[in-house]
């Protein structure tokens, strides 16, 4: 009986741990090699480096433009400095994580020639990164390491600016998770009220993928076809 009992545990526990080593066994890809460059948006002169993977030019900074409205969030709470009024912690968080939109907002700042990348161009981006159709198709935690090479320098450069949370009833500070987790948006909304984004933690190697409501502030990487 004891014998019984501890194979059936084992056959219980093995998905489980095939599922936990997915992510410790990651498949990487070295993009130092692909093709790269810069572009230089004419509007605030704010100048961005890409890399071409996966026939597209993925921005390999954070947007930095300001739209002018409510669609654009620059104040990260977690970073005030005492005696600061808000315009050097601005500058600091700005230059490294670039600004954080409303999904109204990435839609609409994306330079000229670029554009907000759509549920699709990103799965295009994580296949060509070695995740299976069947993964980037998936919801929630997807992958095996595709977010080590996102996140590396080698890589897509993404980073971890947290995000801002307008539909909190706290009423401390809605910026969440900056240093820990990035939230990027995709142009693609399957329901009113909601856009599909994608997120990358600083102890993961997995990519998740889920839906958020609109009004929420995450960041935003553009992409274009490759020349």
């Amino acid at each position: 009986m004891k014998k019984t009992v501890f194979y059936l545990m084992i056959g219980l526990l093995t998905p489980l741990l095939a599922a936990c080593g997915s992510d410790e066994a990651p498949v990487l890809v070295d993009l130092s090699a692909n093709k790269r460059g810069s572009f230089t948006d004419a509007r605030d002169a704010n100048t961005y480096h890409y890399v071409s993977v996966g026939g597209l030019d993925w921005m390999t900074d954070n947007l930095r433009y300001d739209t002018g409205d409510d669609n654009t969030r620059s104040i990260y709470a977690t970073q005030e400095l005492p005696g600061d009024n808000g315009t050097t912690t601005n500058a600091r968080t700005v230059a490294r994580y670039g600004y954080l939109y409303s999904y109204e907002g990435a839609l609409t700042a994306a330079p000229a020639g670029w554009r907000l990348p759509t549920d699709e161009d990103w799965k295009r981006l994580e296949t060509a990164l070695g995740m299976t159709r069947k993964q980037a198709d998936g919801d929630l935690w997807r992958g095996n390491g595709q977010a080590e090479v996102l996140n590396s320098a080698t890589g897509l450069n993404l980073l971890y600016a947290g995000f801002h949370d307008k539909n909190s009833t706290s009423f401390a500070q809605h910026f969440f998770f900056m240093g820990a987790v990035g939230y990027y948006w995709t142009a693609t909304s399957p329901a009113e009220g909601l856009a599909l984004f994608r997120k990358i933690r600083y102890n993961s190697g997995q990519v998740y993928r889920h839906t958020t409501k609109t009004n929420n502030m995450l960041s935003v990487r553009c992409v274009r076809d490759a020349n």
